[in-house]
């Protein structure tokens, strides 16, 4: 069982949860270990789309990784956590007064490229260490900006001190820093209150399986719901190698091609079916990176 499971997470419950439940899942199914993971974390309150990978599928994470990302998140004007989130501590709460089409030009004004500071409570490593490990002995040393892109940010609705709004963003992109970003600039802060990851590229909550509704599904139903490792590497071009090549490739060896691509491709046989990931160099030699039959 190779491939890529669309799953909706649930609130409450951490990412590394639910790849446990599936894992589990699928081996009371099938009577064997299965290989399962995931391509980028929610955080335990937030809800939506995790793409997990099944079987071969979980050596090619660090290609999904880099897919853009949309969301839809509530804020709370007026109140800061430490997480700036609704399951940190509130250390400071502020008066806010502001009208709402001054809120609505702060919101469309983060739709830009800029340095982002990362959240003191995140994953990110600080010599070794994970942020929110230090965060919760007290330190806070401060995070490295990470250069962000919101493509898109829309109000969905505002209600004050409420405000809801959907963003579309680069990898990388902390929406609780974005939703704290925007209390700064209104004067009085804010925190996440709800969040739901919507899309991973172009892969949709909307064809997600909700994880109750997986835990009762069959093995024929779980590889109906499984999309190929080919299919699920859309955004990366193909090669197609003829035959012979294909078995070099296989054994790990390096060839000239003809291609009007570079870097980083996918290899295909004569038939369509998926030999791996390679790298096409400068000078047109193909590499290969990740090898899956």
């Amino acid at each position: 069982m190779n491939g890529i499971l669309l799953i909706d997470k649930p609130e409450n419950i951490t990412s590394n949860y639910l790849v446990q439940k599936i894992k589990r899942h699928l081996k009371k199914l099938t009577g064997k270990e299965i290989k399962v993971g995931h391509t980028g974390t929610l955080d335990y309150f937030a809800s939506g789309l995790m793409v997990i990978t099944v079987g071969k599928a979980t050596r090619l994470t660090e290609y999904f990784q880099g897919l853009d990302k949309e969301y839809t998140a509530t804020g709370e004007l007026g109140k800061i956590t430490d997480t700036y989130d609704r399951q940190g501590k509130i250390i400071e709460k502020k008066e806010c007064n502001i009208a709402k089409e001054d809120l609505k030009k702060i919101v469309l004004s983060f739709k830009k490229t800029y340095p982002q500071i990362p959240p003191p409570y995140s994953a990110k490593r600080i010599d070794g260490k994970r942020a929110y490990q230090l965060a919760k002995k007290g330190l806070h040393p401060r995070l490295k900006p990470k250069t962000v892109t919101i493509y898109d940010i829309r109000i969905l609705d505002i209600n004050l001190p409420f405000f809801t709004i959907k963003v579309h963003c680069s990898s990388g992109t902390y929406i609780r820093t974005l939703i704290k970003e925007i209390g700064d600039m209104t004067g009085c802060g804010a925190y996440v209150v709800k969040l739901r990851r919507t899309k991973v590229g172009k892969f949709s909550v909307e064809d997600a399986t909700d994880l109750h509704d997986f835990l009762q599904m069959t093995q024929k139903d779980i590889k109906h719901k499984l999309i190929s490792m080919k299919d699920a590497l859309y955004f990366l071009p193909e090669i197609m190698l003829d035959y012979e090549f294909d078995e070099r490739f296989m054994k790990g060896q390096r060839f000239k091609v003809r291609s009007e691509s570079k870097g980083i491709v996918k290899v295909l046989n004569r038939k369509g079916e998926l030999l791996g990931i390679g790298k096409i160099r400068e000078d047109y030699i193909l590499q290969p990176l990740k090898v899956l039959v």
